[in-house]
């Protein structure tokens, strides 16, 4: 038996009683620049992924998966080099007010060298958060990392094993594994059972 979690689905309280939620709702709104266009960010397309010919990203996307309210999680992005030759690139940080991106950045980037760039998060709400990083490279090969953070069922306690006591023929016995989460939100649940048997049953699958 496996379980799969789907991605949760967060809504709010008052809005559980079928009112429909709001489409404003679904999408993090960037953080005010001033209105000063980022010509890099509005006229190049990033669809490259992990790597390019000149850059390398390391991890290929970033996951802060489970957090607190009001505490602040730190990841590490590396971009190396993997070029022959010195290179000028351009990173556009996350938007989103909910994720921070530092680095100290050299005038030219040498072959085999790397920056390392710092991801703050800091989430105020229960709900799945999405920004990415982006780096502008010469040509068209733009690189594009994605940061998710989500909550997780950190707490979810299934037994390893199953023991069920001998019974009769004709009769049957079950054992009822509760499934529990300590986050406030809704989180649909999926079984997958990877070897079926007649004998047994598993309900509900969802």
């Amino acid at each position: 038996m496996e379980l799969a979690f789907s991605g949760p689905h967060i809504v709010p309280e008052p809005l559980r009683r079928g009112t429909p939620l709001p489409l404003n709702q679904l999408v993090e709104e960037s953080r005010s620049r001033a209105n000063i266009p980022n010509h890099l960010l509005e006229s190049k397309i990033y669809t490259k992924v992990k790597t390019n010919s000149l850059i390398q990203a390391e991890p290929s996307m970033l996951h802060f998966s489970g957090f607190e309210l009001g505490k602040d999680y730190l990841k590490s992005l590396k971009l190396i080099n993997i070029s022959s030759e010195v290179m000028n690139i351009h990173i556009i940080p996350t938007q989103t007010k909910h994720f921070q991106t530092t680095y100290t950045k050299k005038y030219r980037l040498i072959p085999g060298l790397a920056y390392t760039l710092k991801v703050q998060f800091c989430p105020d709400e229960w709900r799945y958060f999405y920004d990415c990083v982006r780096v502008h490279c010469k040509g068209e090969e733009n690189l594009l990392i994605p940061v998710h953070a989500y909550p997780v069922i950190d707490d979810l306690r299934i037994p390893p094993h199953i023991n069920l006591p001998a019974v009769p023929l004709g009769q049957s016995v079950s054992r009822a594994i509760p499934l529990r989460c300590s986050c406030p939100i809704d989180f649909e649940v999926q079984v997958y059972v990877i070897q079926p048997h007649e004998a047994f049953s598993i309900h509900p699958l969802a």
